[in-house]
């Protein structure tokens, strides 16, 4: 089962059912939707009409169709990880952050891509896919930079707020509750302007002096359109080993993409072009994966081809790399410290 969370508009039809906004031309919104995704369509949940329907309290004896909003998310995501017992080596988690210039169709493109190579991937622990889709301009040469930069702050702050609800539910579902745990693995992927909402949830719990937990197990950055100094201390991805057990930094010295949108609209070298400026042997579990050298073989259209940028899903090597670090492994594509 693949879920979606979203800070895009929604729209209420004559009969009053709503929908996500399809293109991606809006600003992004301060409040989070919850939602399945199967079958090409966003099906959202009710939004709770008062603060017990939000609450997160003595859920396990209710039915999934009984709650709204985030409750029914969690539970339902934690009813679904729970299947095949606490020893199952599979049925995890990837929750992945999509990058600029992305209309919802990119997200139901994204969405197969991932189903593709990461939950049918025998190889691949995953099961379930979780995409947080964030407002996005088209097409996809960055004309729109700015727009989405701009959407990509306000996004994060959107998202943080997100982590402080998973982090209650954990806190309430099984600490107060005193639910079983689930044992199962959610990973983090974020791809190019992706890390940039990232840098902002970060941003926003140093903020509002949240607690940083664990709630990922890999933490996998792509091609990522952030400074590459962002790992520095005091910057944002300082503290972001403490929201997972270890970092992936993936980078390709030959990323067109963020070639472009340097000279064009950022002038700062970005992490997803040279990987951290400066490898801090105390991140003993951050790691910066060079990734220079594979070949996109599996999508050579226009998007991908000599760009050098979806290497996600349109290298064979780099997926096959991936699984590997899901499955606990170190990148073979790992710099040496």
């Amino acid at each position: 089962m693949n879920f979606f969370i979203t800070n895009r508009e929604i729209i209420t039809d004559s009969n009053g059912v709503e929908s996500v906004r399809e293109d991606g031309k809006e600003k992004a919104a301060d409040k989070l939707r919850f939602g399945t995704y199967a079958n090409r369509k966003f099906v959202l949940y009710p939004e709770p009409d008062n603060e017990l329907e939000a609450s997160y309290s003595n859920l396990a004896g209710k039915d999934v169709g009984e709650l709204k909003g985030s409750a029914h998310f969690f539970k339902l995501l934690y009813d679904e990880l729970s299947k095949g017992g606490k020893n199952a080596k599979n049925n995890n988690v990837l929750f992945f952050i999509h990058g600029f210039n992305t209309n919802l169709e990119d997200v139901r493109s994204a969405f197969k891509k991932l189903q593709k190579l990461y939950v049918d991937n025998p190889k691949c622990p995953i099961s379930h896919i979780i995409i947080f889709t964030w407002p996005g301009m088209s097409p996809k040469i960055p004309y729109h930079y700015f727009n989405d930069r701009e959407d990509a702050i306000a996004s994060g702050k959107a998202l943080a707020r997100g982590i402080q609800k998973v982090t209650k539910f954990f806190q309430t579902f099984l600490l107060v509750d005193g639910n079983e745990p689930c044992n199962r693995s959610i990973h983090l992927m974020a791809h190019s302007m992706g890390n940039r909402v990232l840098e902002h949830v970060m941003l926003e719990l140093k903020k509002n002096q949240s607690q940083t937990r664990e709630l990922f197990s890999e933490v996998i950055l792509m091609a990522a359109d952030v400074n590459y100094n962002i790992f520095e201390p005091n910057e944002p991805f300082s503290g972001l080993i403490e929201m997972g057990k270890r970092v992936h930094v993936y980078f390709h010295e030959g990323d067109r993409v963020l070639d472009i949108s340097k000279y064009t609209k950022n002038f700062s070298n970005r992490l997803g072009r040279y990987g951290r400026k400066k490898i801090d042997s105390a991140q003993i579990d951050v790691f910066d994966s060079n990734v220079s050298k594979v070949k996109d073989d599996l999508e050579t259209d226009f998007s991908t081809d000599k760009l050098n940028h979806w290497y996600y899903y349109s290298s064979s090597e780099v997926v096959s790399d991936v699984a590997e670090v899901l499955n606990g492994k170190k990148s073979k594509y790992a710099v040496k410290k």
